[in-house]
């Protein structure tokens, strides 16, 4: 996986510049080594609106995300703190009223990575069924219009692009209707979704109105490039080039088999992925510079080329749905091509590629709910590899690097009393 080491204990972790507009970058608020902030009210005090508006904001989406996880867990035990039907819209709303009040404000390292973070998992987890969290068909549409360009933006721009091509022509079989609903009906229950009847107008996984893995993808690949930036040694590790990997294939697996797909563009699409040569966008501005994270992530630092074995995964991966230029020549196999006997001694038809049996042995080897759960570990993982808000540790009576005395006096130097502030903390619940 990336290296994301959790936070030392003793320190917080210093975050990356903010600022706003026609003025000298602030600093994120600071908690340890005697700088305290001086937040003594909301009303009281508007100058110190945006730090406390900063830090309900960044607990808020801690909140959210961790009530995202506990939904795909056994609901047992549930308190409201991580009920996902309170926190998503709560956090929504606040998020929005955080925008219009702080037009020019910039996020920080931190928080907008815990913000991206947040989308990402909000959309992984409820994907499979309708809910407040589901992007509108228009948004849907503007993301997939996006993700494509991207896609055919960084093929042209590649500097090491040897993708294979899966031959679907006339001679291909795809998953017929009944395939495509059986496929749709087993994932719902192994996730203990009941199956939806394709007769009545309330279906929704694998129609154009539902989120497809593809749609993440590239939320999934800024995410991680977002974290592995703000590391000392940025670097990946096969074990996240695996994860990924497997994340491009299994999009792939459910275009083709739930979502009816029948282009060729999905494979190319999913897996363009790497460094991009000049010339492929991407970019973005942090603080009046641009940055590309995505590229800077996928380039080894030493030799200024591609990570080493990269490629190879992908090709790897890529492999288990797409036969290689020998095989389609030479090899028949009863497993993925059947060629039809000539009547009379005409020549031979075309061998028919059997693409509905190499993508199921494909999603049989890699089944869905063990994609999910490598996925979803992966996401805890990250929460946890910054520093926690400091309302949740307040939350908890002491702050990191500081004793429970220490916490209280700085808690008393903000203006509010221990008991109050966690009045107000609650009150976020409720």
């Amino acid at each position: 996986m990336l290296k994301a080491p959790p936070p030392k204990n003793g320190k917080q972790r210093m975050p990356n510049k903010e600022g706003t507009a026609g003025e000298r970058p602030r600093k994120r608020v600071r908690l340890d080594d005697g700088a305290h902030a001086a937040i003594h009210s909301r009303c009281a005090d508007e100058s110190t609106l945006l730090d406390v508006d900063i830090m309900i904001l960044d607990y808020l989406a801690q909140q959210t995300t961790s009530a995202c996880f506990a939904s795909r867990k056994p609901q047992t035990n549930l308190t409201p703190a991580i009920s996902l039907a309170h926190n998503l819209p709560l956090t929504d709303t606040f998020l929005a009223l955080f925008k219009h009040r702080h037009q020019d404000y910039t996020l920080d390292a931190e928080l907008r990575f815990r913000l991206l973070l947040l989308k990402l998992t909000v959309l992984f987890t409820q994907r499979l069924t309708r809910n407040p969290s589901t992007p509108s068909p228009a948004a849907l549409k503007r993301l997939r219009e996006t993700n494509v360009a991207r896609a055919k933006d960084w093929i042209i721009a590649a500097t090491n692009h040897s993708l294979l091509a899966i031959p679907l022509n006339s001679t291909t079989l795809l998953p017929s209707p009944d395939d495509l609903d059986r496929n749709r009906a087993h994932i719902l229950h192994s996730f203990d979704l009941p199956a939806e009847d394709e007769a009545y107008e309330d279906v929704y996984y694998g129609t154009t109105d539902s989120v497809a893995l593809l749609d993440l993808l590239p939320l999934f690949i800024q995410v991680s490039a977002a974290r592995n930036a703000m590391m000392n040694e940025s670097g990946l590790t096969e074990t996240w080039m695996q994860m990924a990997a497997e994340f491009m294939l299994q999009a792939v697996l459910e275009q083709y088999l739930v979502f009816d797909a029948q282009g060729r563009g999905i494979a190319e699409e999913a897996f363009a992925w790497g460094l991009r040569g000049e010339g492929g966008g991407e970019r973005m501005q942090v603080d009046d510079e641009e940055v590309d994270e995505v590229n800077d992530m996928f380039t080894d630092a030493v030799y200024e080329t591609e990570v080493e074995g990269w490629a190879d995964m992908k090709r790897a991966y890529l492999a288990e749905v797409s036969p290689s230029a020998e095989e389609q020549l030479t090899k028949s196999s009863k497993d993925t091509y059947s060629i039809p006997s000539s009547d009379d001694g005409a020549t031979a038809k075309p061998p028919i590629f059997d693409f509905v049996s190499r993508l199921e042995m494909a999603a049989t080897k890699h089944p869905v709910p063990a994609f999910e759960a490598k996925i979803l570990g992966f996401l805890e993982a990250l929460s946890q590899s910054i520093p926690a808000p400091v309302l949740v540790q307040l939350e908890k009576g002491q702050l990191d690097g500081m004793s429970r005395e220490e916490t209280q006096a700085f808690v008393r130097s903000c203006g509010l009393s221990l008991a109050r502030l966690f009045t107000e903390i609650g009150a976020l619940k409720e």
